[in-house]
């Protein structure tokens, strides 16, 4: 991790210094900078109607968050091998996690890490206009803790925190139907004003990987040797978006909602196993088996809420709020239901 944000810093450190002097030296990579720069203004209010939208004074964008996140899960099954009936319930503790983001118009990149214990840690890089919008996230926490209660042992079994590490790459994607006169970036405090009230269909598409592993041996014995858990989702959906403003944009509220449709699901476990040999030695290998759903597609949601205040052309106050429900339902009988939540107030300078 400290490694990881030696290589951030850096990086924001070279971004940032030919920007602020791109004018007194015209680098390459201030020339670069520059062209970039032009590309996405010229290509920022592109077919919208000038009365309901437009874009910031200021191109260049530096931000400071301070976020809460967490993640309640749950699962239930019968008949489960070692097990039999059984029901997990995990969540992530409430730590706070600081951020850091930067960029210009509508391209921008977020890094965040946690304040207190350092069991989370966030990279964002998104490219998100009026119309058309994508976001690439990638997490990771050791946060999550909670309890295994099964039928098969005498007594209620104990996850800490640290006892596992979930990785998550997101890749989420949005087309809005009426980009003339709404903006998602708006309601994102990201390179657009909505000076009028409006609102949107919005299309909505998401890939999924994450991977689930134990982190000590303890808890491999606790789960009869299942070392990881592999999941590749894709989905798809259409939802609602509106935002309301009673003064040109000084002041916005925004909510919008969506059901997705996931139509591609694959889940793998992966499992510690020893096999004796006819010498008497023990080979241990790992062994993936594919956990198959119940249903071809299922449906999740995911909503959001802001409220963002413009204090003027240079500074911006912002509240956020985003839920992810995903619910999962196996062949064998698995039931699995996660909620996905993140609130976070920020404080934006653009230059």
């Amino acid at each position: 991790m400290k490694r990881f944000s030696a290589i951030f810093w850096a990086t924001l450190f070279f971004i940032i210094f030919p920007a602020l002097n791109l004018n007194a030296q015209e680098t390459w990579l201030g020339k670069n900078l520059n062209a970039v720069g032009r590309f996405l203004d010229e290509r920022a209010m592109v077919g919208v109607d000038s009365a309901f939208l437009s874009p910031p004074k200021h191109g260049w964008m530096v931000s400071v968050s301070s976020a809460f996140a967490g993640i309640n899960t749950s699962v239930a099954g019968h008949n489960i091998p070692t097990y039999n009936d059984i029901d997990i319930n995990m969540k992530s503790g409430l730590n706070g996690k600081t951020s850091i983001a930067f960029g210009y118009r509508s391209l921008s990149v977020k890094y965040s890490i946690n304040v207190s214990k350092g069991y989370y840690k966030d990279l964002n890089i998104s490219l998100l206009t009026n119309g058309i919008g994508v976001e690439l996230r990638s997490h990771t926490t050791e946060g999550l803790s909670g309890t295994l209660d099964a039928s098969a042992t005498p007594e209620v079994m104990h996850v800490k925190e640290g006892d596992t590490k979930l990785r998550a790459t997101i890749i989420n994607g949005y087309y809005v139907l009426n980009s003339r006169r709404y903006s998602l970036p708006a309601a994102m405090g990201n390179g657009a004003i909505q000076k009028r009230s409006s609102g949107s269909l919005t299309a909505y598409a998401v890939f999924l990987n994450a991977k689930l592993e134990a982190q000590n041996n303890a808890l491999l014995q606790m789960l009869g040797g299942m070392k990881t858990i592999d999941f590749y989702q894709a989905a798809a959906g259409i939802g609602y978006g509106y935002n309301f403003t009673p003064n040109q944009g000084k002041l916005l509220f925004h909510a919008s909602a969506a059901p997705l449709v996931v139509f591609f699901n694959k889940n793998f476990i992966t499992a510690s196993t020893r096999i004796p040999l006819p010498d008497g030695t023990v080979y241990a290998t790992d062994i993936s088996k594919e956990v198959k759903s119940k249903n071809k597609v299922f449906i999740t949601a995911v909503g959001r809420a802001s409220v963002i205040y413009t204090i003027n052309d240079h500074f911006q106050l912002g509240l956020n709020a985003l839920l992810n429900d995903i619910r999962f339902n196996a062949e064998s009988g698995v039931r699995i239901g996660m909620d996905d939540w993140v609130t976070l107030a920020y404080l934006s300078f653009r230059f």
